[in-house]
């Protein structure tokens, strides 16, 4: 069986957004503690039975003091346990990155295919993560097809940006979803972690572009990126992502 030629930037990009939002999640539970204790403070000190008994401030003041504790301790471990960076910033070929894309994209069921059109455009990120992040709208569209279809995939230019979409003819994203379709761990699918669009957007993001996903008139949703474009010439790596030769 052959590697996944985006396995390596797979994992670090899953490893980022778990980090983050465990990060998130716990730095929000610590600020409700030290609010809540906040709160206790100036109750007690109202409170005539409570300033007899000096314990209770005092442990008040340690709840508080541990959140803060606490909350530095995550920040800590957050830094020190990240992946070495394995993303590399050079001028690549976007369309080698969206071919690759299409090429790696995993399909648990039959009957999907992916029509591909993409202009050359040169951008200035890891070729790697550009590629991850298709992958993971191209898997998320062909998903949304049980019974099989077309997946579109489109990288054009337009004026100094480079524009990349992906469509599906799947039932398009119900309207009680679209507020939570783009939360990490969110999935409506068994045995999905539910991060293909988190990492999507972020890795948009990281290289000052943009991230959209919108109902696709009249049937299925359509998933766009776009980057702006680096230096025209040739790019200062020649080879698609993972080390696989760009189509002709």
């Amino acid at each position: 069986m052959s590697r996944d030629p985006l396995g390596a930037a797979e994992q670090a990009a899953t490893a980022e957004e778990i980090v983050a939002t465990l990060r998130h999640d716990l730095r929000n539970c610590f600020g409700t503690i030290r609010n809540a204790a906040f709160f206790l403070k100036r109750k007690v000190a109202r409170e005539q039975a409570c300033r007899d008994d000096p314990r209770v401030e005092q442990f008040i003041h340690v709840i508080d003091e541990e959140a803060v504790e606490a909350s530095a301790l995550v920040d800590d471990v957050v830094v020190q346990s990240r992946m070495p960076a394995l993303r590399r910033t050079v001028s690549a070929s976007a369309r080698a990155c969206v071919h690759t894309a299409a090429a790696c994209a995993r399909f648990a069921g039959t009957g999907i295919h992916v029509d591909v059109e993409a202009a050359d455009g040169t951008v200035e990120l890891d070729p790697d993560e550009l590629a991850l992040a298709v992958r993971c709208l191209v898997e998320n569209a062909a998903e949304s097809m049980a019974g099989g279809g077309v997946v579109t995939l489109r990288g054009s230019v337009v004026g100094a940006r480079y524009h990349i979409e992906v469509g599906d003819t799947g039932a398009g994203v119900p309207e009680a979803d679209r507020e939570v379709i783009t939360r990490p761990f969110y999935t409506t699918k068994p045995g999905h972690l539910g991060l293909g669009l988190n990492i999507a957007a972020r890795v948009a993001r990281r290289y000052f572009g943009t991230f959209a996903i919108e109902r696709r008139a009249p049937c299925g949703t359509r998933a766009c990126i776009e980057l702006p474009l680096g230096p025209q010439g040739d790019p200062g790596d020649p080879r698609a992502p993972g080390g696989l030769e760009p189509p002709p």
